[in-house]
């Protein structure tokens, strides 16, 4: 016969007391939370490109600086062999003729992208909501990675346009001079205008005073505000990857902290720096056949 004098753990409710616990302790200290999160996609981004490259072969061809992680890609190959599964890899889809499949997985690369390089990027962002918010810097993340997402959607409509049309090579590098010194000079011209330096100030300022006391839809509006000022800021840089290479890592790092330092410094000068660099890229892509 039981002891009616003694209790006995319930097991649900043990569960439920370890849950209210960790959200109590997310709770009081959101900041490292939102600093865990960013850096949580970005390596599974970074994690997924890395073994796309490897399983595609041949890194060196994938644009300017890859020789130099062509050993660490390699050896990735070596340990991970069923990433090397066909012609062009279990992660990368097919040089031409594309079906449902590598639709899916241009989508998946461009959605690892946006978690490596666009998230890390927003960081400060997501930072200065994170102590105004609290939780509500999850909803803010949730409205500018979702922007970014429908940005991915496109991307894969262009690139499957550009790969169709012979743009790309089997590599995802620029098949052409005219194409990447296009995009470097659309590029550098877009630092100048009204509409970059608008969007620049707006990503340096958040409005993280409007999402105080109120609900998730708010702070999922504000995000996505978030996204657009982002997008209006980063995407000519983000289009410099058709002309550096889709699969290019060295680039994807470069760029990734290039728009990562651009939010952070102040006034133009940087901005003004980078729009004259790639202008002179773009031209000497564009004349150096002529002139050597």
């Amino acid at each position: 016969m039981t002891d009616p004098s003694v209790s006995f753990p319930d097991p649900a409710g043990s569960r439920v007391g370890t849950r209210n616990a960790l959200v109590e302790a997310l709770g009081r200290n959101w900041r490292s939370a939102t600093i865990l999160a960013v850096a949580v996609l970005a390596a599974i981004g970074w994690g997924y490109l890395i073994l796309a490259v490897a399983g595609g072969g041949r890194a060196i061809d994938a644009g300017f600086g890859m020789r130099a992680l062509a050993p660490l890609i390699d050896a990735i190959a070596m340990r991970f062999p069923a990433l090397a599964i066909g012609e062009h890899g279990a992660l990368m889809p097919a040089p031409v003729a594309w079906g449902v499949w590598d639709v899916a997985l241009v989508f998946a690369m461009w959605a690892a992208m946006v978690f490596a390089m666009m998230l890390p990027t927003a960081a400060p962002t997501f930072l200065a909501y994170s102590r105004a918010v609290r939780g509500g810097a999850v909803w803010v993340m949730a409205g500018y990675t979702a922007v970014w997402l429908g940005i991915a959607v496109l991307a894969t409509a262009v690139q499957a346009g550009m790969t169709a049309a012979g743009a790309l090579s089997p590599h995802m590098a620029p098949a052409g001079i005219a194409l990447s010194a296009s995009i470097l000079v659309a590029a550098g011209i877009y630092q100048f205008t009204p509409l970059k330096a608008a969007c620049l100030v707006r990503c340096r300022n958040p409005h993280a005073a409007d999402t105080v006391d109120e609900g998730p839809f708010t702070a999922l509006r504000i995000g996505v505000e978030e996204g657009l000022a982002c997008l209006g800021c980063c995407w000519a840089l983000m289009a410099v990857m058709f002309a550096a290479g889709l699969m290019n890592l060295v680039a994807m790092a470069f760029f990734g902290a290039l728009m990562g330092w651009e939010k952070l410094a102040s006034g133009f000068f940087l901005t003004r720096i980078i729009g004259v660099l790639l202008l002179v890229a773009g031209l000497a892509l564009a004349t150096g056949p002529f002139i050597g």
